[in-house]
């Protein structure tokens, strides 16, 4: 936004669109109601007034009231021209005059003065919009009818003067019940591309508090000006706490192209540097993620982290042990994800083991040490895949008995082809030390994998002698999730299954950055997760796990409040934007969709005060189930018909169909936010951010 100067037009707005408006002074008339139903009317207007009033492009506002009385009117959109009675006979005559003119001059200059006033009266077919009602108090109340045909034969037109335009395209109808804050100028009103630049044109006032709890789109082609308007809405959203109540929404933007998250010599600062335009700190303002620092942003979080969580702690509890291996977990479930299509039964069966906390373990000591042998054996096998070992030393104290040990004794197992490996895997475990290398541990595994399935192997002996035990589980030794682990060992091109994912991996990572993520969002920041390198399908996973995180948050913080009974608890309202949402939402039509992320936020956000923002060339690609319950949408410019008519069921935005698919230029949209009742087309601002002059001048304004 190029400046902060809403206020000042609130103030002039709220005067001219609920008092004393008298439009009959300010407004051109062009003509009179000819027929009128409840939908819509035909006005009739000569070329001379049109022409006066400066044209009448299509989309644009014409006001219907009586030649006199109270400042009422009905409010009418142009659509298209109408044929009137007299077309037949007027189409006639303007042939006459055209064959006598013989192409030598206009044509007009061949009639009758009276004859060619008579030919220049047209119609034009308008939409009914509603109507301004009057009060006592004097204030203007907007309904979105009209209770009557009113007396056509009394109805003037007028063209809209800059105090009426005002007041009708600023007029806010309905409000979302979750703060109060300035509406800040973030365009012009444009009707046509084709306007003069003495046409009239009005500041458009948005209402940043419109998007929130609420779903967005930005629906255009590629260069039809989304970017600028997302970035435009951000920095709306971020000056809220500007505002009489300081409120502060967490805003997270996922960036496809780092225009947000990075500076360049094409578009100047980017919007990760908004706080330096409010003069605050960045620290508790704005943070950027990305998987490397470009020089213009050294202080953004790497997204990366540390796949081997940290050691167990010496006493088993479950909040530490959760904590441990929290990125643990969370690099599981990115493993996991990257092994989807393994078929192969040995990486189907790694894949596919449970490794999440047990719920038995705090007063049974066996299932902790099942749970810390195969978390080990999992760990062993990232090393063994080529992520970097972490930090501290693993550790085998407790985790094998002596009469396990003593099966691995190539004594004992001198019928196995394998035996020279237990030999060596039994070696290791014999040393007296509870720590061990990591190479030391893949020899150990590659080897357990072959013992527990062998039949000439000691184990089965050991086994049935385990399971016999009076005290004991009464369950095999190698249950079920280890040997699926195990199984990962079963050749050396096992592990490098998922070794893909390894530029994902820190070992010095302190905390899990998708948690990071939401502890960012809760203190009201602005957080840009720049995805412009890396793999995309690394990407797309990351901002999923990314919105997992979020959402559950969001959800936990709910359900606790509604646990509690109190429904005043007001949660930390977040934000998301989706650039080229249509590579992260799930397809229309596609099976199960509601269970993505995505789609479960756009439709169950609200609750929980997560409002979205989507921006696509393809609104296709939207559920209808989303689009249904979208309340605020940018058109741009859409090529396509198929994807036109997408949104022709929508709002009112068949009227604005053909001028979607014939105008491109940038910034030229049709808007309809949760405040207004009806469609307004209008020119974006270009996207400026003012910084502040380091060298002790003014200040200074670049444009992106």
């Amino acid at each position: 936004m190029a400046s902060n100067d809403g206020a000042g037009l609130v103030d002039e707005l709220v005067d001219d669109v609920q008092r004393n408006l008298n439009f009959r002074d300010e407004s051109a008339r062009v003509g009179a109601v000819y027929t009128m139903n409840y939908q819509s009317a035909t006005v009739a207007t000569y070329d001379y007034d049109r022409e006066r009033a400066g044209g009448l492009p299509k989309g644009g506002f014409l006001v219907a009231a009586e030649p006199q009385g109270d400042n009422g009117f009905i409010l009418l959109r142009i659509l298209k021209e109408a044929r009137l009675p007299n077309a037949v006979a007027n189409d006639q005559t303007r042939q006459q005059a055209i064959e006598r003119a013989g192409n030598e001059g206009p044509w007009a200059k061949e009639l009758d003065t009276w004859i060619a006033n008579q030919v220049s009266l047209h119609g034009i077919e308008c939409r009914i919009l509603g109507t301004f009602i009057d009060q006592d108090d004097g204030t203007l109340r907007f309904a979105e009818d009209t209770d009557n045909f009113f007396s056509v034969n009394n109805l003037m037109v007028w063209k809209p003067g800059v105090r009426t335009l005002k007041g009708i395209v600023n007029y806010r109808h309905r409000r979302n019940e979750v703060a109060e804050a300035d509406r800040k100028k973030v365009g012009i009103t444009r009707f046509a591309v084709a306007e003069r630049e003495s046409a009239t044109r009005v500041p458009f006032l948005l209402d940043p508090t419109d998007l929130l709890r609420r779903r967005t789109v930005y629906l255009g082609m590629s260069r039809s000006g989304k970017s600028n308007a997302m970035k435009i809405t951000a920095e709306a959203i971020y000056r809220l706490r500007e505002s009489d109540q300081a409120v502060r929404i967490g805003q997270l933007i996922f960036d496809p192209n780092g225009e947000y998250a990075q500076d360049n010599p094409q578009d100047g600062p980017g919007l990760h540097r908004i706080h330096e335009a409010v003069g605050l700190q960045r620290g508790v303002e704005v943070e950027t993620y990305g998987i490397f620092s470009p020089p213009t942003d050294p202080d953004r979080t790497i997204m990366k982290i540390n796949f081997f969580g940290g050691p167990f702690p010496s006493q088993w509890d479950e909040t530490a042990v959760a904590s441990a291996l929290d990125q643990m977990l969370a690099g599981r479930d990115i493993v996991t994800a990257q092994m989807a299509d393994e078929t192969s039964r040995y990486t189907s069966a790694f894949r596919d083991a449970d490794l999440s906390l047990p719920d038995n373990a705090v007063h049974n000591r066996g299932a902790q040490i099942r749970y810390k042998r195969s978390v080990l054996v999992y760990q062993t096998a990232l090393v063994a895949a080529g992520f970097s070992p972490p930090t501290w030393q693993p550790s085998i104290q407790g985790l094998f008995s002596q009469d396990f040990i003593a099966a691995l004794d190539p004594e004992q197992n001198q019928k196995s082809s394998n035996a020279d490996g237990y030999g060596r895997a039994y070696a290791i475990l014999s040393n007296e030390h509870s720590q061990v290398s990591w190479g030391a541990l893949q020899t150990v595994f590659e080897a357990l994998n072959l013992f527990v399935s062998d039949n000439q192997s000691a184990y089965r002996t050991f086994n049935t002698n385990y399971i016999s035990k009076p005290n004991g589980s009464g369950e095999s030794w190698a249950e079920p999730r280890l040997t699926s682990l195990l199984m990962i060992f079963q050749t050396h091109n096992g592990p490098r299954s998922f070794q893909g994912v390894r530029e994902q991996h820190d070992p010095s990572s302190p905390l899990d950055y998708a948690e990071s993520v939401v502890n960012d969002l809760n203190v009201g920041k602005l957080v840009i997760v720049d995805q412009s390198t890396g793999n995309p399908e690394m990407n797309r996973r990351a901002a999923e796990r990314i919105m997992w995180r979020v959402f559950q948050s969001q959800q936990n913080k709910f359900r606790t409040a509604a646990a509690a009974g109190d429904d005043g608890i007001p949660l930390p309202g977040i934000l998301v934007y989706l650039e080229e949402a249509h590579n992260l939402l799930p397809r229309a039509g596609m099976a199960d969709v509601l269970r993505t992320v995505w789609a479960r936020a756009a439709k169950e956000g609200s609750k929980m005060n997560i409002g979205m923002v989507l921006a696509t060339q393809a609104p296709s690609s939207i559920m209808p189930e989303i689009l249904s319950e979208t309340d605020n949408w940018i058109l741009a410019y859409l090529n396509s018909q198929n994807e036109r008519k997408v949104i022709a069921g929508y709002m009112d935005f068949e009227d604005f169909l053909e001028q979607i698919g014939k105008v491109s230029e940038p910034g030229f949209v049709r808007v309809r936010t949760l405040s207004l009742a009806y469609t307004v087309p209008i020119q974006f601002e270009k996207f400026k951010l003012r910084l502040p002059n380091l060298t002790g001048g003014e200040d200074h304004a670049v444009s992106g």
